[in-house]
């Protein structure tokens, strides 16, 4: 789906998105976001959308451009003490920089390969979603005391 068309689909519409890990999923409009620069690695990846994990406190990306590309994301702050970042909120426009919860922060997560090991968070390359005007940005902080696999413990899983 082209970006700037994503950009401007008014919020009532309805997305089919193929995954082809998630299968073909019918969406609201509002949970796709358009990635002007992509995603480190994947700069072709401009369409995505947020849909909601079985598990509580798990979102899935999917991109839209390309089925078999799809991120686990969860909200880093109650998973990490400490965590903190800022980013320019004028990289989402003049005038995005106003009221703080139109952002959503979230953390891509890489799950474990083997019993006993934790799932990790990129808490280097956050993404940031601008919510009203559904733009998404990767964050890269610079000297950040966080690594791109920080443990973490998932919600509701019981283990790391």
């Amino acid at each position: 789906m082209n970006t700037t068309a994503t950009a401007m689909l008014p919020a009532s519409d309805e997305v089919a998105v193929g995954s082809s890990l998630l299968g073909t999923l019918v969406l609201p409009a509002s949970q796709v976001f358009a990635f002007e620069r992509g995603l480190l690695g994947f700069p072709e990846a401009t369409s995505f959308a947020l849909v909601p994990a079985r598990q509580a406190g798990l979102l899935w990306l999917q991109s839209l451009d390309f089925e078999a590309l799809t991120f686990l994301l969860a909200d880093p702050f109650p998973l990490v003490e400490g965590y903190a970042l800022e980013f320019n909120t004028a990289d989402f426009g003049p005038g995005a920089a106003g009221d703080p919860s139109h952002f959503l922060v979230l953390a891509i997560l890489t799950l474990p390969r083997a019993p006993g090991q934790s799932a990790t968070a990129n808490l280097q390359g956050p993404l940031a979603f601008h919510l009203q005007r559904r733009l998404g940005r990767q964050v890269v902080l610079q000297d950040s005391p966080f690594s791109v696999r920080h443990p973490v413990q998932l919600p509701g899983s019981g283990c790391p």
